[in-house]
């Protein structure tokens, strides 16, 4: 059986989306493809990279993706998922096929003020927000 693809989509692929994707490929067990990408990719937040080392995944080598790059090279997706808000789907090329798209609007940590330790919680929570969200995808897939 094929996979079930999702591409996860933001603004700048320095976070929400590669964490969503990170989930989905460790918790789909081989019955997704996950990949993600941004509109106008910028370098991993290193909140983002802290704070998925914390969950035991390593983002050393994370790059972000431009969107356009990503659709041009690959198969159509099951899912496109925008997890900035669904204005991100202005600036993508038009979607092949049957795409469905999910809107999962989380905050971004870049944007995150306070203490480091503020910084962190905070994007710990969004970390873990994402989590539970790709866990519903999954149990709405069964």
């Amino acid at each position: 059986m094929d996979p079930i693809r999702v591409l996860f989509v933001c603004r700048h692929n320095s976070g929400r989306s590669q964490m969503a994707e990170a989930f989905l490929q460790r918790l789909g067990r081989g019955r997704f493809e996950a990949r993600s990408a941004g509109t106008e990719p910028t370098a991993v937040d290193p909140l983002v990279r802290e704070v998925m080392r914390e969950a035991d995944f390593d983002f050393r080598n994370n790059v972000a993706t431009n969107v356009r790059d990503l659709l041009r090279d690959t198969p159509p997706y099951h899912y496109v998922i925008t997890t900035s808000g669904p204005d991100v789907l202005r600036d993508m090329p038009p979607l092949a096929g049957r795409t469905v798209h999910i809107n999962w609007a989380f905050p971004d940590p870049e944007y995150v003020t306070g203490s480091t330790e503020d910084q962190l919680a905070a994007a710990r929570a969004i970390r873990d927000d994402i989590r539970t969200q790709v866990i519903r995808f999954l149990h709405d897939q069964e």
